[in-house]
Formats: C-alpha cells, sequence, structure tokens
C-alpha cells in the first residue's frame, strides 16, 4: 500500500524538479498571481461544480495509541488526517506561473469537506493546519497535522487480562448529505487498511494488524444520508504484567487458603490464619474495582473467580470454627455411640488417619486403656488397673469376713476409696478430650478434601474461561 504522505512527496518533488526550468526570480509575484487565479477559480462555502466523480477521499494514518482508559471507556490516539479531492478548476498551466506546480495555502482558503471524528470527544491539533493544492493533479487537499483524538470505545473486559479490544473511530461530513459529494476509495491510494509506516508501539497495548477502514454509511432518522468513513484500532492487551503482579499472587492466596485445615488447634493461630487470607482476597476486590469499568454487561471472569475464592474463604472460616468448637467440648458432652463407631471404623483411613483406638473409644470394655491424651507407661496402665480392681472389691456387695469398728481404719478406708474414684473420674474425663480431639482432626481432613476438590475444580474452570 502506497503511503499517502509519500505520494505527496512524489507529486510534489517530481513535479518542482520537472518545473524547475521555469522558475523565475520573481517567484513572490507568481505565487501572488497564482493564489488569485485560484480564488477565482474555487469556491470557499461549497463543492465546486467540477468535482471528479462527486467524491471527496479521506485517509488516515495512526501514529500512536496515548492513552487506554477502560474505566471511564476513552481510547486516545494521535493520527495523521487527509481529507482532499480532485478538481479540474485546480489546474493550471505552470508554465504561466513561473513553473510552480503546487502552492501552500492557510486552512480555509477553499472550500474543505466538513468531515469531522463522528465519536471524537476531544480533537486537539498539536501544529497548524494547511491546504496543498497541486496543480498538475487538480488536488485540493487537507493538510492536517498530527492530531490528537479522544473517542469513547466500549471495552469488552469479559477475559481480562486476555482480552483483545476493537474500538471504530468514524469519520463524516457533519453537514453534507450524498446529494453533495460522495466518500470514495481513491484508486491511486488503497483505503482497505489504515497505514501503520510510523505507527509507535505502546506498552499496555499491542496492535493487531491490519486495521480494516471500511466506507458506510449513516442517516438521521431515516432522512438525511451520510457517508462515513470507520477506522477501526484492533488491540491486544500484553498480559504480563497482569499475570505476575494481579494474577499469580491471587491465585497463590486461593490455593494457600487450603492450609487452615492443616493448622492444628493447638497452634492457636487457626481462626487468624483464615481471616489474614479472606481480607487479602478483600483487597484484590478493591484492587479490580480501579482498573476496570463498573458495569454489569461485560463482567470480567476474574471477578467471578475472586467472588467464588471470596466466598469459600469466608466459608473455611466457619468451618474452622466449628472444628475448634468441637475441639474444645471436652467433658461438657459426653461422645455418642454413633460417633464413637466412626472415629474407630476404617472410614478414618479415607482422610489419612488412623483409626482411634478401640480400648479408647469404648473404654467400658477394655480395662487397660490410656490415663492421658499422651502414650503413658505399662506401669502407669497396671496402677489404675489395680485401682479399678480395688474399687470394685469395695463396691463389692459380698460383705468381709471381719468387720473392724476402729475409726482410723474407717477414715483410712474412705479416704482411699475418694481418691480411686477421683483417679478414674479424672481418666474418663481425660480420655472424653482425647476423643473429641479426635473427632475434630478428622473433620479438619474431611473439611480439607473437600477444600482441595472444589479449588481444583474452580481454578479448571476458570483457566479454560
Amino acid at each position: 500500500m502506497v503511503n499517502l504522505r509519500t505520494h505527496f512527496y512524489l507529486v510534489v518533488v517530481v513535479f518542482d524538479c520537472a518545473s524547475s526550468t521555469f522558475v523565475e526570480k520573481n517567484g513572490v509575484e507568481d505565487q501572488t498571481r497564482l493564489m488569485e487565479y485560484l480564488r477565482s477559480a474555487l469556491p470557499v462555502n461549497f463543492p465546486p461544480d467540477d468535482l471528479q466523480n462527486n467524491s471527496v477521499h479521506v485517509y488516515v494514518d495512526l501514529y500512536q495509541i496515548s492513552d487506554v482508559d477502560e474505566k471511564e471507556g476513552v481510547l486516545t490516539a494521535k493520527i495523521w488526517l487527509y481529507y482532499y479531492y480532485y478538481s479540474e478548476s485546480a489546474m493550471w498551466n505552470i508554465s504561466e506561473f513561473g513553473g510552480k506546480s503546487r502552492i501552500v495555502a492557510p486552512a480555509d482558503t477553499f472550500w474543505t469537506a466538513d468531515i469531522i471524528p463522528l465519536d471524537a470527544l476531544e480533537v486537539r491539533y498539536l501544529s497548524f493546519e494547511k491546504q496543498i493544492i497541486v496543480g498538475t493533479l487538480g488536488l485540493v487537499a487537507a493538510w492536517t497535522s498530527l492530531a490528537t483524538i479522544k473517542f469513547s470505545c466500549s471495552f469488552d473486559v469479559t477475559h481480562f487480562p486476555f482480552d483483545q479490544q476493537a474500538c471504530p473511530l468514524r469519520f463524516g461530513p457533519w453537514t453534507y448529505t450524498q446529494d453533495y459529494y460522495r466518500i470514495k476509495e481513491d484508486p491511486m491510494v488503497p483505503l482497505s487498511e489504515a497505514d501503520l509506516l510510523y505507527y509507535h508501539e505502546h506498552d499496555e497495548w499491542e496492535l493487531v494488524r491490519p486495521l480494516p477502514v471500511v466506507i458506510g454509511e449513516r442517516n438521521w432518522r431515516g432522512f438525511s444520508h451520510y457517508d462515513q468513513v470507520t477506522f477501526t484500532i484492533n488491540m491486544r492487551r500484553r498480559n504480563l504484567f497482569y499475570s505476575v503482579i494481579f494474577l499469580l499472587p491471587n491465585f497463590l492466596i486461593y490455593a494457600l487458603s487450603s492450609l487452615v485445615f492443616l493448622l492444628p488447634v493447638e497452634s492457636g493461630e487457626k481462626i487468624s490464619f483464615a481471616i489474614t487470607i479472606l481480607l487479602a482476597a478483600f483487597v484484590s476486590f478493591g484492587t479490580i474495582s480501579e482498573i476496570l469499568p463498573s458495569s454489569s454487561l461485560n463482567f470480567p471472569t476474574i471477578a467471578y473467580f475472586l467472588g467464588v475464592a471470596v466466598t469459600q474463604m469466608a466459608l473455611d472460616t466457619f468451618l474452622a470454627t466449628i472444628v475448634i468448637n468441637v475441639h474444645h467440648i471436652g467433658v461438657r458432652n459426653k461422645m455418642g455411640r454413633r460417633l464413637r463407631q466412626l472415629i474407630a471404623s476404617r472410614v478414618t483411613i479415607l482422610f489419612g488417619l488412623r483409626p482411634c483406638p478401640v480400648e479408647r473409644a469404648f473404654p467400658g470394655k477394655h480395662p487397660h486403656r490410656a490415663l492421658n491424651l499422651t502414650e503413658v507407661t505399662n506401669e502407669q496402665t497396671n496402677n489404675v488397673s489395680k485401682w479399678s480392681t480395688v474399687k470394685a472389691k469395695m463396691t463389692s456387695k459380698t460383705a468381709p469376713a471381719e468387720v473392724t469398728t476402729d475409726p482410723k481404719v474407717v477414715v483410712g478406708k474412705d479416704l482411699f476409696r475418694h481418691a480411686v474414684e477421683d483417679l478414674i473420674h479424672l481418666e474418663s474425663d481425660e480420655n472424653t478430650q482425647f476423643l473429641w480431639a479426635f473427632l475434630a482432626k478428622l473433620m479438619d481432613r474431611m473439611f480439607l478434601y473437600l477444600h482441595l476438590i472444589a479449588t481444583i475444580a474452580v481454578l479448571t474452570y476458570f483457566i479454560l474461561n
């Protein structure tokens, strides 16, 4: 594709060189006469009668994408704009004007199509505008400077930060309908795509080539019909920054939330760890709300992920609270038979735990049971058995052969009986605490497995989408 600026450059240089032999010393006088001739030949306020093919040509040259504001829905771009047409009234005999084949005039000296950016919120020209007239071609061009155009764009952030955006920028006449002139493609300068010869790459957005240019039409309430040129900027987000700074930390926080079920209750950090992870997820919500637009039409998938993650972490905190409560039930409530059967069965092997010892789960049927939560020695166990036997003899209905009436002996027997009963009660209370602690540990493992299954399912779903 031939660049229009290159085309104009070749036209000007070639014809200037070819006509250099006609250049006279009084060039200012020739230029003044040429300007007067063109003022009399070309109109100022309306299209010329001999407008070639009754058409005006538009050319767009993208220079740079300055800023992309997804939250406000605004795209700022620097663009070279060219509006030009051909007319026989703009042609002259270069030999009659000192060999001058072209002339540069101030803006609005001759008629120029009122083509403007239709979606622009703000247009700012970095320098002045000029008109260039090439007499050998009869070309009248509105040679604009580099324009900074801020225009509205609807951003689809569903797949943020792996999204691709298409922002159409429409150019068209404001007052002149199709009855006055049409916008057509110049055979010398194809208009199938925008020129990117002088484009400067953007740090965050990668331009997707080619950028299509389509000539269409618009109407006002079905009556007035206007031509328009739609120049679409296709760009793809460079996602490395957001992947490292945003996605990776959130995935790690989500994965670390499973550790709440691995922390032992005795550490005292179970709830605090769960709440810390939950607060970190809420901070991510605040971060994404500052980047993306506040719209419900194209809700980002990553926001759905954060919502599910926060909900799951809140549920983890609730379940951790239940586990701690079960662990500290202690002697307040005796464990039911069904729960004892559960913790003593082989079901616990499915969750990576050995079954609770039967002598712990059902101490009445197994006299040789452990005394403390920690492993005890055989000597302590034998002592407990002896004390249990003594208590059984003392409470037996069979009376001894001889009954002593010595007060000291009677008091001694009572003290010994109470000591044995207290020791057996203490043993029973510690065993009950052990059973509830074992059940809490089993619940931790069950919740951990459920959490891991949910985490893998959620991550797989969102990664695939």
